[in-house]
């Protein structure tokens, strides 16, 4: 069986863990619909010849230009017959001090054209460094709050993390922003990927065939050579073995996507500048790869100026700078609706995945 196959039919089997165990049948099947976990979603990436990755924060806000990587991928999506599945590697470990994200609080429009802030947690000297994924799931009733942020704050409170919450905001307005329409898009967090290596590399028995014992060198050999850390009691990441291990290197990190099948990954020029790094570690994993595994490649997002075509209001970008905060794709759905739907800003580029 292909790696990408064995892989799928891991998240399959472990998909369950990202809904509270509390959640109503009908909640939990949302919730996995809402992640592209459900069978449909996951039966068409296993039959995609071709897969795009992104890799965004586990965050309520998207905030321009990253906005861009999304819409993007739909565009790409849009543009082929029998588009590539979009796999959305969610990065779960990221902690409050993240200021690219801030997923310390949720910006919102209300109603009535006020842009709001939930703060969702302190960034004090002592906390900061916390965990997305190691505090509880999100429940909060929104104040004045639009049917879009009101769906994706009611769905949230059934996933198991704050991080899954902040995943299942993320689908949410990106259905809602016309970036993601139908069993296009899979969100999945990064730490599966990372258990599923790990476990294999752990335990003979899991593979067999000849593919099987190829995939078991291949963990074995990027677990030997990753550097981990995991979540300690007081939700702060620290160094431990690759064995124990939450979250691997970047470079480890990266190299794992080659799990995911023929990829490419979405990224900016930052990520292309440091991917021959990724490359390298790639290169050393190849010498035990199962046939057919194919090296993840990086695909720079074209820039474009988003906000020429879905920007803010003359109100709304007031409220923005005397917050301090940028424009968000929740923001741009309130007073944009299903912009990506109808804009296509990105012009077509020789590196685009065939």
């Amino acid at each position: 069986m292909p790696p990408e196959k064995t892989f799928i039919d891991y998240v399959r089997r472990r998909r369950r863990d990202l809904v509270r165990p509390d959640a109503p049948a009908a909640a939990a099947d949302e919730v996995l619909a809402l992640l592209g976990l459900d069978d449909a979603s996951l039966t068409r990436w296993a039959a995609s010849g071709t897969v795009l990755v992104s890799l965004p924060h586990a965050s309520p806000n998207v905030f321009d230009p990253r906005t861009r990587v999304c819409w993007y991928a739909g565009a790409l999506q849009r543009r082929e017959a029998d588009p590539p599945h979009h796999v959305r590697v969610v990065l779960p470990h990221i902690n409050f001090s993240d200021l690219g994200w801030r997923p310390y609080a949720w910006w919102y429009l209300d109603e009535g054209g006020k842009v709001r802030c939930h703060r969702q947690f302190s960034r004090n000297k002592k906390r900061k460094h916390v965990t997305v994924a190691s505090q509880p799931p999100m429940e909060v009733t929104l104040d004045g709050a639009t049917p879009t942020d009101l769906h994706a704050s009611r769905v949230a409170r059934w996933g198991a993390d704050l991080a899954v919450s902040y995943m299942l905001v993320g689908s949410v307005v990106e259905r809602a922003a016309g970036m993601v329409s139908g069993p296009v898009a899979t969100y999945l967090p990064l730490s599966l990927l990372v258990s599923f290596v790990r476990e294999h590399a752990a335990d003979p028995a899991a593979v067999t065939g000849e593919s099987g014992a190829s995939l078991l060198a291949w963990c074995r050999l990027l677990t030997g050579h990753a550097q981990g850390r995991r979540v300690a009691p007081d939700g702060v990441l620290v160094e431990c073995p690759a064995r124990q291990a939450t979250v691997f290197d970047n470079y480890s990190n990266l190299a794992m996507l080659s799990l995911l099948g023929d990829c490419h990954v979405l990224g900016g020029a930052k990520m292309a500048g440091y991917w021959p790094h990724v490359q390298r570690r790639v290169d050393a994993l190849r010498q035990v790869a199962a046939e057919g595994m194919r090296d993840p490649r990086v695909v720079v997002v074209p820039d474009a100026d988003l906000l020429r075509f879905a920007g803010p209001s003359p109100a709304v970008a007031e409220q923005l700078e005397r917050q301090g905060v940028p424009y968000s794709q929740g923001l741009a759905v309130v007073e944009h609706g299903a912009f990506a739907e109808r804009i296509d800003p990105f012009e077509p580029v020789g590196s685009e995945p065939g």
